[in-house]
């Protein structure tokens, strides 16, 4: 079927702005709350949760080898965490 929600993820405690795919299952968010999370269909809880910024997060982008992820905030940086 398409178009069913497969899981839902409520793991952000402020809105959520941004996801980005690293492959089939394996997701980041960001949010309002100022963090990050890395996150796996199948699983009730991320595999990771980064909270470095002092503001929100609006953006995060994985690079092609799936090791770096960026993220971007109203704090004025952009990060690269080691995954």
């Amino acid at each position: 079927d398409v178009g069913f929600v497969k899981q839902q993820f409520k793991h952000h405690i402020a809105p959520a702005l941004d996801v980005d795919w690293k492959d089939d299952v394996t997701f980041a968010s960001c949010s309002t709350d100022k963090s990050v999370h890395i996150c796996k269909v199948g699983l009730g809880r991320p595999l990771h949760t980064y909270t470095g910024h002092t503001d929100e997060v609006n953006a995060v982008k994985w690079d092609p080898s799936g090791t770096l992820l960026a993220s971007c905030s109203d704090d004025c940086t952009a990060k690269v965490w080691d995954v």
